[in-house]
């Protein structure tokens, strides 16, 4: 099994290898031809828009689009920070500089804080290729439920949120007591009474604990997983605040069951995206790539994707720190964390795409109080008859030319 293990391992990196070489057969006719020589630029204070994605090959189409050099276009050089290549310019005529955070939540916060430290950021896109969920609709096991999130297509959700903070229980039946470690739990999923109940029960004030909502646990392989919040520190809600003797005092979690008090710490489980940013994006009509491979001169040389590519602005996106390729745990998301910052399930809630950077990103933007959105295209389904893996091998091209092009729409109509 661990040899299996380790097989299975390498064949998904091998495959985002074959993948990200593939996209070399697109016709971007741009200058793809490598950076020659080290990075000699340096850091300034122009206010820029930071393009930042996971891996070269969902941002080198930006570079190659720079490096055009004609007016609107224009590459300004390199400059490495912490082993980081930053590639100045201009690019759709706005001042820009792409990075890459390599792949995971903490390269994602590490790099998106420095960038914001070392340039002049005005708007952060972060974009690239993910993994589809479908929403609720597209998980009922109904044949003729069209999947929301074709293979191909381009996602601007409206919030971010992580789906892996969470507390694991020593039962599924009863809802853990946040008030001793100070566990954050989501009180959209457990509800705050029965949660207060087991505080009570557990300080001897209570003859039963509270239980569970059986329903939001995520079955069958953590049936004791509950969801947390994550506490937010910025600008607007600062780690302390000063008592009436002027003292500093920290902020505390609140307690489950009792009114929220402005001297708590923030809690929050979605990020939303900037509205500006987002009402712009939902203006947006882009033509999407259909093809999986296309020669040079643009023609399709396999079946276009049926259903075709679609570009949606709206509805949920998450972060973990997991590579999703499990069929129950993407039901699970879909089914579960389909609610709105105000805890309201609608038709704008549905989970539909999963990666491993955004939200992280999000929440860096948010504590430093930075327009943030992020433009994700399906490259394979988080869990389904075909592993997710092989779906990137075949597919990688096209979704990563395809959230290119609504990043440079975006861009265009900012």
């Amino acid at each position: 099994m661990k040899n299996c293990a380790n097989f299975v391992f390498r064949l998904r990196w091998f495959c985002l290898l074959v993948g990200l070489l593939l996209s070399a057969a697109l016709p971007h006719k741009i200058n793809a031809t490598p950076i020659q020589g080290r990075c000699n630029a340096r850091t300034d204070r122009k206010p820029r828009y930071a393009l930042i994605s996971a891996f070269s090959g969902e941002a080198d189409r930006f570079i190659s689009e720079m490096r055009r050099n004609d007016g609107e276009n224009r590459y300004e050089g390199c400059v490495v920070i912490n082993g980081h290549r930053y590639s100045k310019g201009r690019l759709r005529g706005k001042d820009v500089v792409v990075v890459l955070t390599n792949i995971s939540l903490v390269n994602a916060t590490m790099v998106t804080q420095l960038t914001l430290d070392k340039f002049r950021i005005s708007n952060i896109i972060f974009s690239g290729i993910a993994g589809g969920v479908g929403g609720v609709g597209a998980n009922d096991d109904d044949p003729d439920t069209p999947n929301e999130t074709p293979i191909g297509s381009v996602i601007i959700p409206q919030r971010w949120g992580f789906h892996q903070e969470m507390y694991f229980n020593n039962s599924s039946e009863t809802v853990p007591c946040a008030a001793i470690p100070g566990l954050q739990l989501n009180h959209v999923l457990q509800d705050p009474m029965e949660e207060a109940a087991t505080c009570n029960f557990l300080f001897g004030n209570a003859p039963q604990p509270g239980q569970a909502n059986q329903e939001s646990l995520f079955q069958p392989d953590a049936k004791n997983a509950f969801l947390r919040d994550t506490n937010v520190s910025s600008d607007n809600t600062p780690q302390y605040y000063l008592d009436r003797n002027n003292l500093q005092q920290l902020r505390q979690v609140p307690f489950p069951g009792i009114p929220a008090n402005p001297e708590n710490q923030e809690l929050k489980f979605w990020f939303l995206v900037d509205k500006r940013m987002y009402k712009t994006a939902r203006e947006l009509d882009v033509e999407l790539l259909d093809c999986p491979q296309v020669d040079r001169t643009g023609r399709c040389t396999t079946t276009p994707l049926v259903p075709a590519p679609q570009l949606i602005v709206g509805q949920n996106g998450l972060s973990g720190s997991t590579f999703v390729d499990n069929e129950q745990y993407r039901r699970f998301v879909a089914n579960t964390l389909n609610f709105d910052e105000n805890g309201d399930r609608n038709e704008n809630t549905d989970v539909l795409v999963l990666d491993m950077e955004t939200t992280a990103s999000a929440m860096v933007a948010y504590s430093n109080n930075v327009p943030f959105i992020a433009v994700r295209s399906v490259s394979d389904l988080a869990g389904g008859d075909e592993s997710a893996a092989a779906q990137l091998n075949t597919f990688f091209a096209i979704a990563a030319e395809n959230q290119a092009r609504v990043v440079l729409a975006l861009l265009d109509a900012l």
